[in-house]
């Protein structure tokens, strides 16, 4: 008696010695690792066993992070999933699980060879517990021969584990304030890295890399929107695209976390100012709230390189289509031509729109790729591109595109320029169509130049001024008795020329009676000087269509059109 008494006086002593070093050891260190291997060493001694594990609950799963000799190789490589083991056994039901002899015979092992556990007999499993009462790991003891464990030995390795727990989730607050700060950090570094970007590729490469680092990636993939097509286009990858899509459509925009082991996804949009810019996906990464921080700050870098090089570009157009249209630099766009992708050397349009609109923009970078476009306030100008040398195909889509917007909008469309020398009148006859549009049609409308028929010469000429000819200025006073009185003087003289002098005819196209005909012929010689009888008519029908022509001009102006 006496023996044993001093027996478990001495254990006592050397559990409390071992709680006494396992509480030094928690609160020397903030290192888990460091911790946790200092805590194998003590319990395994204190209680005399031959092997000691920590097993830490980590997404599901039962992940060894701490080793008796010779089995610390080992640490991060033995994973339990739910259900297999003691460990998961004692966690399950929150209790020590024990088992005297025999233990690879009990069902709730599960046998590891790299453990070499056919040597042990006996196996004791503690859940560790964490402050708010839920499980964080397990530990496990094992001895070679059959072994009955005293209730001072469970009670020691009870108060170890609920000791290690506390180093556990001290350790990991630490780890994770440690984490947040390199995240802070590489954050900063980001977002300088962003500001130093000067174009877009070199941006999204620099993004694609560090984001894959930063999110703990597999791989990283930025995508743009593609105002055109509505798509999503991948334009950087790190390391390599792989199986990655070029393309996503909208539609196919799913959750921003997809759960499951090596599939686990992260796709977070890239959004600045409330508007959509593009998507960031990062294969294996978990790390939501994080994504969304780097997601933020590249959705807003992005924004200020495109709307930079938009503004370069629009720039470089507008100065391309000045001298373009004003036939000067004759020889010397070709390298700017090419800079902006454009060959002079194929079949183009030159289109002018008004107003502006932004709806057909988009439309004809759709319908006509490899198109620029100048779009100003109050117009947008276009050089597009035709896959035919002639515009008819051109043209049918233009309509087409017209009368899906079901918008106001007047269109002037040049004839076919090819070779740098012909686009300067291809702005002229761009911007006659337009006027013509508006002045022959009296509705917005697409027009071709080559559509105006006799008014494209009519046009120029009504456009240059400067032209004093007795006829226009008999017709004019017409037209001005016209507006005062409300009569129908000019377009009786222009349907009596149309009908070449017919009576019958021109009073039936009329709706007047003859004599009714008669008289206003009478009155349209007393009023302009005209003579229908000797007065060459076509000179009068030229000298009608010129005064029209100016006056629907002068209308244009006034409703605020160039």
């Amino acid at each position: 008696m006496r023996t044993t008494y001093d027996q478990r006086t001495m254990s006592l002593q050397t559990s409390q010695k071992a709680l006494h070093e396992i509480v030094s050891t928690v609160h020397s260190s903030l290192e888990l690792g460091e911790v946790l291997r200092a805590v194998v060493r003590l319990m395994s001694e204190a209680s005399g066993v031959h092997g000691c594990f920590v097993y830490l609950l980590e997404d599901d799963k039962l992940v060894m992070r701490a080793a008796s000799p010779p089995y610390e190789k080992q640490t991060g490589r033995i994973v339990f999933e739910r259900g297999e083991s003691l460990a998961w056994w004692a966690i399950e039901h929150g209790e020590p699980a024990f088992i005297r002899d025999n233990a690879l015979a009990d069902p709730r092992v599960k046998y590891v060879p790299e453990l070499e556990e056919e040597r042990y007999q006996s196996l004791l499993a503690m859940p560790i517990v964490g402050r708010s009462g839920e499980p964080i790991g397990a530990i496990t003891a094992h001895t070679e021969a059959p072994r009955e464990f005293t209730d001072d030995e469970v009670d020691f390795l009870v108060t170890s584990s609920s000791l290690v727990a506390g180093a556990i989730e001290n350790a990991r607050m630490y780890e994770d304030a440690r984490l947040r700060v390199r995240e802070l950090e590489q954050l900063a570094e980001l977002a300088e890295e962003i500001a130093r970007a000067e174009t877009l590729e070199e941006l999204l490469q620099t993004v694609a890399q560090r984001a894959r680092t930063l999110l703990a990636a597999r791989s990283c993939h930025v995508y743009l929107l593609e105002r055109a097509s509505e798509e999503l286009v991948r334009r950087a990858s790190d390391p390599e695209p792989g199986s990655a899509r070029p393309s996503l459509g909208l539609a196919e925009l799913g959750p921003e976390l997809a759960r499951g082991g090596r599939s686990t996804r992260l796709a977070v949009p890239l959004v600045a100012n409330g508007e959509l810019v593009g998507l960031l996906i990062a294969q294996g990464s978990a790390r939501v709230e994080l994504g969304r921080a780097v997601a933020s700050q590249v959705a807003v870098g992005i924004k200020k390189v495109q709307v930079i090089e938009q503004l370069t570009e629009r720039n470089l157009i507008k100065d391309f289509f000045e001298e373009l249209a004003g036939g000067r630099g004759r020889g010397s766009l070709e390298g700017r031509a090419a800079r902006l992708g454009c060959d002079l050397a194929q079949p183009h349009v030159v289109l002018i729109a008004e107003p502006a609109s932004e709806s057909l923009e988009r439309a004809l970078r759709l319908a006509a790729p490899g198109s620029l476009f100048d779009h100003r306030e109050d117009s947008l100008r276009a050089l597009v591109r035709l896959t035919r040398p002639n515009a008819d195909a051109c043209l049918e889509r233009l309509r087409r595109i017209h009368a899906d917007l079901g918008e106001p909008i007047s269109i002037g469309v040049s004839s076919v320029c090819q070779g740098e020398a012909a686009f300067a009148d291809g702005f002229v006859e761009a911007q006659q169509a337009l006027l013509g549009s508006a002045v022959l049609r009296g509705e917005p409308t697409v027009l071709a130049f080559e559509e105006l028929g006799a008014y494209k010469y009519l046009l120029r000429i009504a456009l240059d001024g400067g032209i004093r000819d007795a006829t226009v200025d008999a017709v004019s006073k017409l037209a001005d008795y016209d507006a005062q009185r409300g009569s129908q003087l000019v377009a009786t003289l222009e349907e009596f020329l149309v009908r070449h002098g017919s009576i019958s005819a021109t009073s039936e196209a009329l709706y007047v009676h003859p004599n009714t005909l008669r008289q206003r012929l009478r009155r349209i010689g007393e009023l302009s000087g005209l003579d229908l009888r000797r007065d060459d008519w076509l000179m009068i029908e030229i000298a009608v269509k010129m005064v029209k022509l100016q006056r629907a001009l002068v209308g244009v102006a006034s409703a605020g059109a160039p």
